[in-house]
């Protein structure tokens, strides 16, 4: 692709998506769970979660990525129009990919709100894609541009955030987490766990750590087994060492949302004060600017270098 925008082209964002308020769980929900209405228990259940946070923040941070990464293509070119989708929810994939087609666009290069290309991840991302595609009569193309975990700007956040948390607050051993999945997609060979582990790596070593280890958090709460070990766990473990002043950075997510500011900061945070265990957390990456040159990259290269 040209580094000159074409008139027929743009950038499309995939993020995983959210309700907007305690009226849209039940329909985003039922998305969520391919069509199978959630219980009332459920629905009220999740109610109380997104009460407990504030309600969600993505589609705010998404937008304010949306902005960035548009001014940032625009600089010192034509850059590319960008657009928002979402897996479940609404701006949905199915709808906006249409929607492009219809104003004229033939091309869209899209770029999903997760950096790991693990088939648990990237599979809706392209089944969403396919489903807007076929809606739009096959009159438009997307370029699904998934794998930037060792973007040198995704890790350089987290090397950034981390020192900077350990400088404030000296003496604290690092547990990088990321989200769990069932033990049978790894039987069924996605790499996910070769990933986050390639991943974590990086981030520990840009980080210079000494004191770290690799845990996975927010299994789903179902009978069958789920990758471990689980970040509670391993807190657990590391007090009985001595080692009681943790520090999360969640690198398997880009930005704030449920499974971080619940699953984490409210769940795991009650587990470590019951357990004498002082957690703190390191901020999400969001929509700062180590982001959106990630996601740049991601659509044109890297940089030219002198």
């Amino acid at each position: 692709m040209s580094r000159a925008a074409a008139d027929d082209t743009a950038v499309l964002l995939m993020g995983y998506g959210s309700p907007d308020g305690a009226g849209d769980l039940p329909a985003y929900l039922t998305e969520v769970l391919h069509g199978k209405a959630p219980s009332p228990t459920m629905v009220a259940e999740y109610v109380r979660r997104y009460e407990l946070i504030g309600g969600s923040p993505q589609r705010r941070i998404l937008g304010s990525l949306r902005e960035k990464l548009e001014r940032r293509l625009a600089d010192g070119g034509p850059g590319y129009p960008v657009l928002l989708g979402v897996k479940h929810g609404k701006p949905a994939l199915r709808d906006v990919i249409p929607a492009a087609a219809r104003d004229g666009l033939r091309h869209l290069l899209a770029v999903p709100l997760s950096p790991y290309a693990s088939t648990w991840i990237s599979e809706p991302y392209q089944d969403g894609v396919a489903e807007g595609v076929r809606a739009a009569g096959g009159e438009i193309e997307v370029d699904v541009r998934l794998d930037w975990h060792l973007d040198p700007s995704w890790i350089g956040y987290w090397r950034r955030a981390i020192r900077s948390e350990l400088e404030r607050d000296p003496g604290r051993a690092v547990l990088l987490s990321a989200h769990s999945l069932p033990e049978r997609m790894r039987e069924r060979g996605d790499p996910y766990p070769e990933i986050l582990a390639e991943t974590s790596s990086a981030i520990a070593r840009a980080a210079g750590l000494d004191r770290w280890s690799f845990t996975f958090q927010s299994a789903g709460n179902t009978t069958e087994p789920w990758l471990g070990p689980d970040i509670t766990e391993v807190m657990l473990e590391w007090k009985t060492r001595g080692v009681a002043r943790p520090l999360v950075a969640s690198f398997g997510f880009v930005f704030d949302h449920l499974e971080v500011l619940y699953d984490l900061d409210v769940v795991v945070r009650a587990f470590a004060e019951a357990n004498g265990i002082d957690y703190r957390r390191v901020p999400m990456p969001n929509d700062a600017e180590e982001i959106v040159e990630a996601l740049r990259a991601r659509v044109l290269g890297p940089p030219a270098t002198g």
